[in-house]
């Protein structure tokens, strides 16, 4: 049996800051290889919890949208250090 592969796009994340200091993911886009761009509105965040890999401080939200009127799952990393994030999808 073959391993599941996960899958990793840069993406555009929208973050809403509240007064207390805790960040909201309300909206991401990304663009596919072949130039088209998907934006994911409103994004529900399930859970979110602050990671190390590597020893390098990450934010992981573990988030939910719709997409093409199919909810589905997936995870924004948020890299704190350099400002970037990047959205997993699970490959089934």
């Amino acid at each position: 049996k073959k391993q599941s592969e996960d899958t990793i796009i840069k993406v555009a994340v929208g973050c809403w800051f509240t007064a207390s200091g805790k960040s909201i993911p309300q909206i991401a886009k990304y663009e596919e290889a072949d130039g088209s761009l998907h934006t994911l509105h409103p994004i529900q965040v399930l859970k979110s919890e602050q990671k190390y890999y590597a020893g390098i401080l990450s934010r992981k939200y573990v988030c939910r949208a719709v997409v093409d009127q199919i909810e589905s799952g997936f995870i924004l990393l948020y890299h704190p250090e350099s400002g970037i994030w990047d959205m997993v999808i699970a490959e089934k």
